[in-house]
């Protein structure tokens, strides 16, 4: 697995931290994408997985309630919100996000 910048790292966690602060208890988190692949250049999203029950079944709503979070943080998170019950092996994003994401600790 590649070393994330611990700047980005720093990021997602004050981003994670906020989300508590404003009543979203995050179960999980995970850094994904082309950060966690080393791959990531100047035009970059930070993808973030966010595994929460304080998430609705409404993906698109919980998107946005945590984009406008994020944006106060960095505007390169990209939160991708997730039901603990809906994280599992069998949903493709799920799946790579385990598998190559990097785990943040929450």
């Amino acid at each position: 697995m590649v070393e994330v910048n611990a700047q980005i790292v720093r990021t997602v966690r004050k981003f994670l931290k906020t989300l508590g602060e404003q009543g979203i208890k995050v179960e999980t988190a995970y850094i994904f994408g082309s950060y966690a692949a080393g791959k990531e250049n100047q035009w970059s999203d930070i993808d973030v997985a966010v595994i929460s029950s304080d998430i609705s079944d409404d993906r698109l709503s919980e998107r946005i309630r945590l984009a406008r979070v994020s944006y106060g943080i960095d505007r390169r998170l990209e939160p991708v919100p997730f039901r603990p019950e809906a994280f599992v092996d069998e949903d493709p994003l799920a799946w790579e996000i385990k598998r190559k994401g990097l785990r943040i600790a929450v």
